[in-house]
């Protein structure tokens, strides 16, 4: 039985609309994988208008929302635009939290007309968070290069170091490990952990976050699990670790922030990366890029992404599904 996948459309106002229209249109995609759309009729008609796109409803479902009247304006923040692309994502919770369905996809939306349209998150990640009632969340990029998690998300470069308690980074090692070994299936993964610090502290003389909290979390970390298949190893200067091509050892890398791991994530995996947040019940997977406004509604955009989000949401769910036989 295929995986259920649920695709919320996004921001009306951004690429999201146009990305998802084009993978509908890929007759390969549609019989290969059980997509259901979450979105007002009116966007996919207006963008299906816009690009003279004809669809065949037979190779997909769509759950309609109903949101009253609204205007789509392409590239334009709004609080109708947040409103919708938060409902999409609430009902698409709601229904995997259910057992309705077994992942979703999400197509990029807009922070700012997010709050604007009532949702008061910071991003995707906290929102599904959030509203699933997990206990903690992970975000991790995957890609065929590199696996990348975080241990922040996107507080302001000046909270980070407060943020790096033992209790947030032990928490996203477990959840790494559960990645590795449930969702990816891995027999004997490795994990590196990235330093906060230039040089990754220099032993404490830049900074003393790797001393106090990253080392000592490591520790216990391979004391808990010593007779595990996972392997830790770190905490690296980050320069000289991607510098020198050490990514390639490891299954996965945890970088403390997000520039930190996105910089080079983005550099080596392109348009093949795609958002995970591990931790929930339930698959999230979508793709590497934002709203792009400033393409928005041009008909340029391209749907790699979110194809590629659409096959990782497929296979995370079938290693889920065999780990659970399995036990």
């Amino acid at each position: 039985m295929k995986p259920r996948i649920l695709i919320t459309i996004g921001d009306p106002n951004g690429i999201g609309p146009e990305t998802v229209l084009k993978t509908l249109k890929n007759r390969a995609i549609t019989k290969k994988y059980d997509l259901t759309v979450v979105s007002p009729v009116e966007v996919l008609a207006y963008y299906s208008r816009l690009f003279k796109y004809k669809l065949n409803a037979d190779n997909f479902n769509i759950i309609p929302l109903e949101t009253g009247k609204f205007k789509i304006q392409p590239g334009i923040i709004s609080a109708e635009a947040g409103f919708i692309s938060g409902l999409a994502i609430k009902t698409a919770i709601e229904l995997c939290v259910n057992g309705e369905y077994d992942a979703i996809v999400t197509a990029p939306i807009n922070k700012r007309s997010l709050n604007l349209g009532g949702f008061k998150f910071t991003g995707h990640t906290e929102m599904l968070t959030g509203l699933s009632g997990a206990k903690d969340s992970c975000m991790v990029m995957l890609s065929d290069i590199m696996n990348m998690a975080f241990v922040t998300t996107h507080p302001p470069v000046k909270n980070i170091s407060s943020l790096i308690t033992k209790k947030r980074l032990a928490s996203k090692l477990q959840i790494c490990r559960d990645v590795l070994l449930n969702d990816l299936a891995l027999k004997k993964p490795a994990i590196a952990v990235l330093g906060l610090n230039p040089h990754a502290g220099d032993n404490g003389q830049i900074g003393d976050e790797e001393q106090k909290v990253i080392i000592p979390v490591m520790k216990e970390f391979t004391a808990k699990y010593k007779k595990s298949a996972i392997f830790l190893s770190g905490p690296y200067s980050p320069d000289a670790f991607f510098a020198s091509k050490k990514y390639r050892n490891f299954e996965m890398t945890l970088a403390m922030y997000h520039d930190q791991g996105f910089i080079p994530f983005k550099m080596l995996a392109g348009h093949k990366g795609t958002n995970f947040t591990a931790g929930l019940s339930f698959v999230r997977t979508s793709p590497d890029h934002g709203t792009a406004f400033d393409i928005a509604g041009r008909g340029i955009a391209s749907e790699v992404s979110l194809v590629e989000a659409i096959k990782w949401a497929d296979k995370l769910c079938r290693n889920r599904k065999k780990n659970s036989e399995r036990k």
